[in-house]
């Protein structure tokens, strides 16, 4: 009986110092080798439905924080350029409607020469569709493509104002364009220009049809003689006729060779041009002015941002075009993000000092980008349609412009998740510079320097209703997997914070009604009776 009555009182300080100790959550303990709260009981505080919502809130949460990641897969194979893909395919024949109007600036008063101001009338639309066909393709070890495109165009009257025969009067540019690569020989070399100009009865205007202007180009017995002679014009190659577009429609050699990003290693490089002519720089502008950057305008990057500034680079202008300020706007029930040129394309510094790179020659108006060494001596230069956002000199130097922004703007629309082009409006003016010379007959009586409008194109491009469907579809999955994903990233949450809650409340409740008990009856308690 006393080692009866020794152990129960043992038992009792035992369950006095049980009450007594308490962990930092307020429940009581007995000591680490006397605790009445066991593991199993700890366990069993989880019931089926607290550990059923724990595991599911965590599995949610798990696929709500790895769905971005699986996205961004999805969208990369879908969106970078490999053999066989569906991104190659329609990169490399466009499935994209695309069409150019192209009107033309006839000069009304050419008998005045340029003793007064000229005075011009807009002629047109004559309206062409255009096919383009990436061919001579190849596949790159660095995850780049070389390609070289073709481009064919046909005539569409029925949406032309005018026909082909169609008279155009302008300045004549063939002489010109001679005129202004002898300005800087020597005087005797110039008069010789100008008595062998008179011989050949040229005349400071000409008259010519659409047709010979665009495509079919005309003759002219200064371009006979340069090619019997090419060191008049200082050994470069002419063609037999005169054209701005003469000998392009279905040419595969005189865009050039390009070299683009995949997109394999990094899907926000996908259409990146990286050279041109195997050169990663043009060599008609100065230091980042020539630069080859930019896309080729038929593939962007995917999660654009109004912030971001889109870059197209032009093989025709031997240099990249740059537009900025996304405006968000909808085009056939597609959100997508506007971009627009700015005065940055035709500034050389007047405005931003990072464009002087562009100023060749002696300085110009704002509105006119200097492209002479890109077209081989021949003075162009590059504005937008009646000089849009050039400065009230240029407006004003001659009658007939009337810019607008509505008309006259470039501009690009791109489904800003894929980087899809949803709706294109390049627009650009050719102008020829022409000065006085005293030299040279034809050009005496010019009274100032002018840069006269030539022929100005609106090329536009927008997806059929198939295709407008299926960016629809892309977006719309997109969309809707990505709000899934944040409401499964909620639920999760919200399971797996109550099942946490559930069982942290059933802890506490065990564990004070444990604490409670006038015997508690732990094994470790028992154990330690000694009868």
């Amino acid at each position: 009986m006393p080692a009866l009555r020794k152990g129960l009182s043992r038992v009792s300080e035992d369950t006095e110092g049980f009450k007594n100790q308490e962990d930092p959550g307020g429940l009581q303990y007995g000591s680490s080798s006397n605790s009445v709260f066991t593991d199993h009981e700890m366990i069993g505080a989880f019931g089926f439905y607290t550990k059923l919502a724990i595991q599911l809130g965590f599995a949610l949460v798990a696929v709500a924080l790895l769905w971005p990641a699986m996205l961004s897969y999805i969208i990369k194979q879908e969106m970078q350029l490999s053999p066989g893909s569906k991104s190659f395919e329609h990169w490399k024949e466009t499935p994209v409607p695309m069409y150019i109007d192209v009107y033309f600036h006839n000069w009304e008063n050419p008998y005045d020469g340029l003793s007064e101001k000229p005075v011009f009338s807009q002629m047109g639309p004559y309206r062409f569709y255009e096919k383009r066909t990436k061919v001579d393709i190849t596949w790159n070890d660095n995850g780049t493509v070389s390609y070289r495109q073709t481009r064919h165009w046909f005539f569409d009257p029925e949406h032309s104002n005018g026909t082909l025969q169609d008279q155009v009067t302008n300045i004549n540019m063939v002489p010109l364009g001679l005129a202004h690569v002898f300005r800087f020989k020597e005087e005797s070399e110039r008069r010789s220009l100008s008595y062998a100009l008179t011989l050949m009865s040229q005349k400071l205007w000409m008259t010519k049809t659409v047709e010979e202007l665009l495509f079919e180009g005309y003759q002219d017995s200064i371009l006979t003689v340069i090619n019997r002679l090419p060191f008049i014009a200082g050994g470069v190659q002419v063609a037999d006729r005169f054209g701005w577009f003469y000998e392009r429609n279905g040419s595969r050699s005189i865009d050039g060779v390009f070299n683009m990003d995949t997109g394999v290693n990094d899907i926000k490089q996908v259409g990146h041009i990286r050279s041109w002519n195997y050169e990663n720089t043009t060599g008609y502008f100065r230091d980042r002015c020539g630069n080859v950057d930019g896309t080729s305008g038929e593939v962007f990057s995917p999660y654009l941002s109004k912030e971001d500034t889109i870059g197209l680079f032009s093989g025709d202008l031997c240099r990249t075009i740059y537009l900025n300020n996304g405006q968000e706007t909808m085009v056939d029930g597609i959100k997508g993000l506007r971009y627009a040129g700015g005065t940055d394309l035709v500034d050389s510094g007047k405005i931003d000092p990072n464009t002087s790179c562009f100023q060749e020659g002696d300085p110009v108006p704002l509105g006119l980008l200097n492209i002479t060494s890109c077209r081989f001596g021949l003075p162009v230069f590059i504005s937008y349609p009646h000089f849009y956002l050039g400065s009230d000199e240029l407006v004003k130097s001659v009658e007939g412009m009337e810019p607008e922004k509505e008309k006259h703007e470039f501009s690009i629309t791109v489904e800003p998740t894929y980087g899809v082009p949803i709706d294109v409006k390049a627009r650009f003016q050719i102008n020829l510079m022409v000065e006085p010379s005293e030299d040279v007959l034809l050009y005496s009586d010019v009274k100032e320097r002018y840069f006269m409008p030539i022929l100005w194109f609106d090329q536009r491009a927008s997806l059929t209703p198939a295709l407008q469907d299926e960016v629809k579809t892309m977006v719309s999955i997109y969309t809707i997997t990505s709000s899934l994903a944040f409401c499964l990233l909620i639920i999760g949450t919200i399971l797996a914070a109550a099942g946490i809650t559930s069982a942290c409340r059933r802890f506490q409740k065990n564990a004070i009604t444990n604490a409670s008990s006038p015997c508690p009856c732990g094994p470790n308690v028992i154990g330690r009776i000694d009868v």
